[in-house]
């Protein structure tokens, strides 16, 4: 197609060259060519439709410069949270109240021979006391005897357990949770349980009416302590009931 334009641009010209009365000089194909492209070249400058490839410095600087730039974007500045001014749970309003006394077993102060489990027709009257090396003292009718720690000794407190009914009681007090507690001049030990017939922490006997039995608690101290014996107390606790009694 390139060839066939240029075949008529050719055409055209030696057409006018002949009309002016000129002889046709002889070319040859390059410089055929040569005439034929600036013949193109010149037409298509004369086109509205054609656009040169060819760009205007000063145009093309004008247009990068109506292109807005992209600006960088600012960070925003973060935000701090308010604290407020009374963190945590309002002591009045929102803590819990919480009852230590719930669950707690209450004592209630009754004699000690119902703290004992002792039935009604059972008394228990207290004797004295003795502060000894080993109990008991005769050892001819006992299969058991109770030696204190060297530099200790033992006090003894005695009883007297009478039956004034008109029947056959027992005593028990086997299978009962009895803590007992022995005080002496303001120093307090636990008292022992032992396998002596007449220990009231493991006792079990059937008395007869008017029938009385000797029957002991004990407990272990210094021999310092017991030098000068001015009061003695006993404490028993069994479940909710307690006893508390001044002995001496």
């Amino acid at each position: 197609m390139k060839k066939k334009v240029m075949a008529a641009l050719l055409t055209g010209m030696v057409l006018t060259m002949a009309g002016c009365g000129n002889a046709i000089p002889e070319m040859t194909d390059e410089q055929l060519q040569a005439v034929g492209e600036y013949t193109a070249m010149l037409l298509l400058s004369h086109d509205v439709n054609y656009r040169s490839r060819l760009v205007d410095i000063e145009t093309l600087t004008v247009e990068d410069d109506s292109v807005p730039s992209e600006q960088p974007q600012e960070t925003p500045a973060p935000t701090a949270t308010p604290i407020p001014e009374n963190p945590g749970m309002d002591p009045t309003d929102d803590t819990p109240v919480v009852d230590l006394t719930q669950g707690s077993e209450a004592q209630s102060e009754v004699s000690l021979e119902e703290t004992l489990g002792l039935p009604g027709q059972l008394v228990l009257s207290y004797t004295g006391y003795e502060i000894v090396g080993s109990y008991p003292q005769d050892t001819s009718e006992e299969y058991f005897t109770v030696d204190a720690e060297e530099g200790n000794q033992l006090v003894v407190l005695h009883f007297d357990l009478q039956n004034q009914g008109d029947g056959t009681e027992t005593a028990d007090t086997m299978g009962q949770s009895l803590l007992v507690r022995v005080s002496v001049n303001g120093n307090t030990s636990v008292s022992l349980t032992t396998l002596l017939e007449n220990d009231l922490m493991l006792y079990r006997e059937a008395l007869n009416p008017g029938e009385t039995r000797d029957v002991v608690f004990l407990a272990e101290f210094e021999a310092q302590s017991l030098l000068d014996v001015v009061s003695v107390e006993i404490d028993v606790k069994n479940g909710d009931k307690n006893a508390t009694i001044q002995l001496e």
